[in-house]
């Protein structure tokens, strides 16, 4: 075999930018995607590229890891929350808190606009493929998350309403996590986002949108229901038999504290084929650009699961006062001192990952697709 050959499980975000970056430097590319296109797991619904986990902007990221922004990319910065008594604090940043993307198969969607720069750097994607054994040579697996540790009820709709975000903090409606409107050229994504307590995910879902309704005045027109969830953990086994790469997060790679994690898939996919490119170490570079901003998110939702009601009010109103919060969290992502040493065990002995088994979601399985069928978040089964 060809030692300039690839073959790609998945076409997710980290695998079509690695497949992107392996095709340009003149590897040839197969992505192997059980589905008929990309983004079919999603709704349409929007979705935010977190500026804030480094001093890099996401704009500059994207170019550094030779992406073009094909596909909406939307900065957004002000913006409204809501404390547990529907209290407004308009929080201020001085840069992009976040960029939005639209998901799914839509023309503007971020899948379509990475599918899209993948067919003209030369990748083949072979649709409706499934693999049951192993290619030969260099395999990258991206194949999505494998269990919900983090779930969103939502509905996308169509609105007159100018472009808005809106958070919303409040144990009631999104039990230490976070409710969220985004609203962009007449389209519009409305989602409670839960940690916990899934079988009751309709009722948090109720009064969640029972508080929107109360807190912005917004019309909601053809709205459409979306389920969503989220996978994170530290994976130890990266690399495999030196030939097998997981990317994405079917590595684990997510953000625990808000579920951004699509900055970390994108770069576990570049990371992946520079390795590949380079002969260096994956692990090694994940262990560097990666890992260190995934346990520094463990700790913030160790910290953050703690404040309850009351501590969210309390923070809102410190924050509101400040006049960044983005220089806040980027400390918050970036701090490599004692604190982060003595805490990073505690939040680490917290957590409970819902996938014990990473590799396969059935015993005895070998069948790489096994943990990659379609679900509604409904369908998941938890232990809560």
């Amino acid at each position: 075999m060809n030692s300039k050959t690839v073959n790609i499980i998945g076409a997710g975000p980290a695998s079509l930018v690695a497949a992107i970056q392996l095709a340009k430097n003149n590897y040839a590319v197969t992505v192997h995607e059980m589905k008929n296109d990309v983004g079919t797991r999603f709704n349409g619904d929007f979705q935010g590229i977190d500026n804030w986990s480094t001093y890099e902007d996401a704009h500059d990221f994207l170019k550094s890891i030779d992406i073009s922004i094909n596909f909406k990319f939307v900065p957004y910065s002000n913006g409204d929350y809501f404390d547990p008594l529907a209290k407004k604090y308009n929080i201020k940043t001085s840069r992009p808190l976040f960029y939005l993307v639209e998901r799914g198969t839509n023309e503007e969607s971020l899948d379509q606009g990475l599918k899209r720069q993948a067919l003209k750097a030369g990748v083949e994607i072979k649709w409706n493929s499934r693999i049951s054994k192993t290619p030969e040579g260099k395999v990258i697996i991206g194949t999505g998350p494998k269990a919900a540790d983090a779930i969103a009820k939502g509905i996308v709709f169509e609105t007159t309403h100018k472009n808005y975000y809106a958070g919303y903090l409040d144990n009631n409606i999104a039990p230490e996590a976070y409710a969220y409107l985004l609203v962009n050229e007449g389209k519009a994504t409305f989602a409670t986002c839960l940690f916990k307590s899934f079988p009751n995910a309709q009722e948090y879902y109720d009064r969640a949108y029972k508080r929107l309704i109360e807190t912005v005045d917004i019309d909601i027109i053809n709205p459409s229901s979306f389920g969503g969830y989220a996978n994170f953990f530290f994976n130890k086994n990266l690399i495999k038999d030196n030939r097998i790469y997981y990317v994405g997060e079917n590595a684990g790679f997510q953000d625990a504290l808000w579920g951004f994690g699509m900055r970390y898939a994108m770069h576990s996919g570049y990371l992946a084929a520079r390795s590949i490119i380079e002969n260096s170490s994956y692990p090694d570079l994940c262990k560097t650009h990666i890992i260190p901003k995934m346990e520094a998110s463990l700790i913030n939702r160790w910290m953050f699961s703690r404040l309850g009601n009351k501590g969210y009010a309390k923070v809102l109103s410190i924050i509101s006062a400040k006049e960044d919060l983005i220089s806040i969290l980027t400390k918050k992502y970036n701090s490599n001192g004692t604190g982060k040493k003595l805490l990073f065990p505690i939040a680490k002995l917290w957590f409970r990952p819902r996938l014990i088994d990473k590799q396969c979601m059935h015993k005895n399985c070998s069948c790489l697709w096994c943990k990659h069928g379609k679900h509604d978040f409904q369908d998941v089964k938890t232990d809560c």
